[in-house]
C-alpha cells in the first residue's frame, strides 16, 4: 500500500511540475512578464466612423485606404446573429475626412476580416476580403474602380466568391494575381476543443493555403496561430506572422507551382497580427504586447490592451526589427495593423471605434 501511495505521490508531483511548466509557457508567450512603456516619435489623431478597423490596405497611388470593419463585441450583436453586419470603408491617408462605406449594398452575411489590395496599371484593381459567414469562411474578390470626381470616388464590384475545404479557419489573405492568393488558417483543427488545445498548449497546427484560381492546397504548415500574411513587390517572397508563435516567417515563392520554401524566421516578442509592406519594401506589423490583456479587452471595452507597431527590415539572415509605436492602451487598444507611406502611419485595432492617423517625426 505504501508503494502505491509513493507512486501516486510521484505522479502528482510530475503533474504539478508539468502544469506549472505549461502555465509559465503560456504566461511568457502571452507577454505577461513584459513591461510596456508608451513611446512614439510622432503625433496621432483619431479617425472616427469605423468600428473594429482590424485590417487596412493602401492604394498608394491614389492615397485611398481600404478598411475592414467588424463590430465584434457581444453586447453590440443583434439578437439571434453571430455578429452585426460588417463593412469595407474607404478613407484617405492625407485627410481626416469621415470614412465612407463601400459595401452598404451587400445583403448577404458580411463579416470581413483580413483584406488584400492588388493595384493595376489599368483599373480595375482587386480587393480580396476574408468573409466569415454562418455557413463557413470564404474569400470575396472585388473589382476596385474609380468612377468619378466626387466621393464616393471608389467603387467595389463583387466579381467572385471562393470557398474551399482547405479554407476553414481563415484570418488573412494576400493576392499574387487577380485570381490567385495565399491565405492563413489560424488553426488547423476543425473542432472547438481542438482549437482551444492548439491555442493554450501552443500546438503548431495552423497553416497557409494557396489558391491557384481553381482549388486550394496547403503551401506551408507548422504555425502557432498563423495570422497576418503579405508579400514583397515582386511576389517572390511571402511573409507570415504568428500570434502565439511570436514569429515572422519568410518564404521563397515558386511562381509556377505556388509552393513555398522556408528561408528564415525572426523572433519578435509580441503577438503579431497583420502585415503591411510599404513602397520601400519595409514590413510594418500591428502587434499585441500582452495577449491576456487583449482577451480581457475583447470582453470589456473599459479594460485597456497595450498596442504596438514594429518595423521589419528584410535583409536575409540579417533581417531585424524595431518598435516604432508602443502605447499602454489609452490612445488605442488592441492594435492589429499598421500601414506606412511617406511619413504617415495608420494604425487600426480589432475593437476600437476609431483608428489612428499618425505623422512620424
Amino acid at each position: 500500500m505504501g508503494r502505491i501511495f509513493r507512486i501516486l505521490g510521484l505522479v502528482f508531483v510530475l503533474l504539478l511540475v508539468l502544469g506549472g511548466a505549461l502555465l509559465y509557457r503560456a504566461l511568457n508567450t502571452s507577454g505577461y512578464f513584459t513591461a510596456v512603456a508608451s513611446s512614439f516619435a510622432g503625433k496621432c489623431q483619431a479617425v472616427t466612423g469605423v468600428i473594429g478597423a482590424e485590417d487596412i490596405e493602401a492604394d498608394r497611388y491614389t492615397g485611398y485606404l481600404f478598411v475592414s470593419s467588424q463590430d465584434g463585441r457581444p453586447e453590440n450583436t443583434p439578437k439571434g446573429s453571430v455578429y452585426k453586419q460588417g463593412a469595407i470603408y474607404a478613407a484617405n491617408f492625407n485627410t481626416q475626412a469621415k470614412p465612407f462605406s463601400l459595401t452598404s449594398g451587400i445583403r448577404t452575411p458580411f463579416h470581413p476580416h483580413g483584406i488584400s489590395y492588388l493595384p493595376s496599371d489599368e483599373f480595375p484593381g482587386t480587393l480580396a476580403v476574408v468573409n466569415h459567414t454562418p455557413t463557413g469562411d470564404e474569400v470575396m474578390l472585388f473589382d476596385v474602380d474609380y468612377n468619378g470626381e466626387r466621393e464616393p470616388f471608389v467603387k467595389l464590384t463583387l466579381r467572385r466568391t471562393i470557398r474551399d475545404p482547405m479554407m476553414h479557419s481563415l484570418n488573412d489573405v494576400t493576392l499574387v494575381s487577380t485570381d490567385t492568393f495565399y491565405a492563413t488558417n489560424d488553426h488547423g483543427s476543425l473542432t472547438g476543443l481542438g482549437k482551444f488545445l492548439e491555442t493554450w498548449l501552443l500546438l503548431p497546427r495552423a497553416n497557409v493555403v494557396y489558391f491557384d484560381g481553381k482549388a486550394a492546397k496547403i503551401a506551408a504548415t507548422g504555425f502557432n496561430y498563423a495570422n497576418g500574411i503579405n508579400r514583397n513587390a515582386e511576389a517572390s517572397e511571402i511573409y507570415v506572422a504568428e500570434t502565439t508563435g511570436r514569429n515572422l516567417s519568410t518564404f521563397r515563392r515558386n511562381a509556377t507551382t505556388g509552393e513555398l520554401a522556408h528561408i528564415h524566421d525572426l523572433f519578435i516578442p509580441m503577438g503579431l497580427d497583420n502585415i503591411d509592406v510599404d513602397g520601400q519594401g519595409m514590413l510594418w506589423i500591428g502587434a499585441h504586447p500582452h495577449l491576456l490583456d487583449f482577451l480581457a479587452h475583447a470582453q470589456d471595452a473599459t479594460k485597456h490592451s497595450p498596442s504596438a507597431v514594429v518595423k521589419v527590415t528584410p535583409a536575409g539572415n540579417s533581417t531585424a526589427y524595431e518598435t516604432i509605436y508602443m502605447n499602454a492602451g489609452e490612445e488605442l487598444s488592441g492594435s492589429s495593423v499598421a500601414v506606412h507611406d511617406e511619413g504617415r502611419l495608420i494604425i487600426g485595432s480589432v475593437f476600437e471605434p476609431h483608428f489612428l492617423n499618425c505623422a512620424l517625426n
